[in-house]
């Protein structure tokens, strides 16, 4: 161990209830500025054979949602908002109160390295992963795969009246299991990706404010890698949660290859990229921004 890598400051400030706000506000950025891009991403892994420009005629021909037309990719917005206030509020507060408790119990009164301290972003990561999807990811997921792919036109409450009357509150919970592991290799993905890409670009100065283009630069990198090496989740999460689907993650997976083979687990792929690589870069920037805000 190099005399520069023991004394490695930590990479991030921990202030739960300031991340909780900065999360909230960033997750209400994220789905108003990519939610159109998750409609066809959404659309594309229950179809896979058709292209993206055929999905997205598709979507905006059927005319759903507010007035019809381009605004169809809206459709869903409000509760999909709500859903980001508290998801993404959760994710960041439950990963700043993770890792404060980690450096505080393993190493009290001293500085982690740099490996430590990818070590607490890895597991902080886990478990904020693990938080937001039993408070809220994995019943809003299914919620939004059963409003996006339905034949009719039905309201985001009437199609939550339905699973409670035809499934019970543990029809929320379809798909859990693919949706909590999604969740916790994103964040184990995303957050010690992020603080990797920013510590290199402040050069050891860990009080340095990095300029908002080079937030967004990480957040994009994090984003597309967490999409690259999680998509198989996301398309067999979806696949479970569509509705009059009753088959296990087994059956889903055999389903899935086979339709198309290995390829159609990466099903989505791009357009998820072109939503969760943008959405990150603006979460994390707006992240940034409202921490400096709030005085850190």
């Amino acid at each position: 161990m190099t005399k520069e890598d023991s004394k490695q400051q930590p990479q991030h400030h921990n202030f739960p209830w300031k991340r909780l706000v900065a999360g909230a506000v960033a997750g209400t950025a994220d789905v108003w500025a990519c939610h159109p891009l998750d409609r066809v991403k959404t659309q594309l892994q229950n179809n896979p054979g058709k292209s993206i420009a055929a999905t997205f005629g598709d979507i905006v021909s059927k005319g759903k949602g507010f007035s019809g037309g381009v605004h169809s990719l809206y459709e869903g917005i409000l509760p999909m908002t709500a859903e980001a206030i508290f998801k993404v509020g959760i994710r960041y507060f439950a990963f700043s109160w993770f890792t404060e408790q980690y450096k505080t119990t393993l190493y009290p009164g001293s500085e982690m390295t740099k490996s430590q301290n990818f070590v607490a972003n890895l597991c902080g990561g886990a478990f904020a992963g693990t938080i937001e999807s039993f408070a809220v990811v994995i019943p809003c997921e299914l919620l939004k795969v059963r409003h996006m792919t339905q034949e009719t036109n039905r309201s985001f409450s009437l199609v939550f009246k339905d699973v409670l009357r035809d499934e019970g509150v543990r029809g929320l919970y379809k798909g859990g299991s693919a949706t909590l592991l999604r969740q916790i290799t994103n964040h184990m993905v995303r957050f010690p990706t992020y603080y990797a890409v920013t510590d290199y670009l402040k050069g050891g100065d860990h009080h340095k404010h990095l300029p908002v283009w080079q937030n967004l630069s990480a957040g994009f990198l994090a984003g597309t890698l967490s999409t690259l090496v999680n998509n198989p989740l996301d398309t067999i999460k979806t696949r479970m949660q569509k509705q009059g689907q009753n088959l296990n993650s087994m059956q889903v997976i055999r389903t899935i290859y086979q339709d198309g083979g290995m390829r159609a687990f990466w099903a989505g792929c791009f357009p998820r990229i072109l939503r969760v690589g943008p959405g990150q870069a603006i979460t994390w920037a707006v992240v940034e921004a409202v921490m400096d805000l709030l005085g850190r």
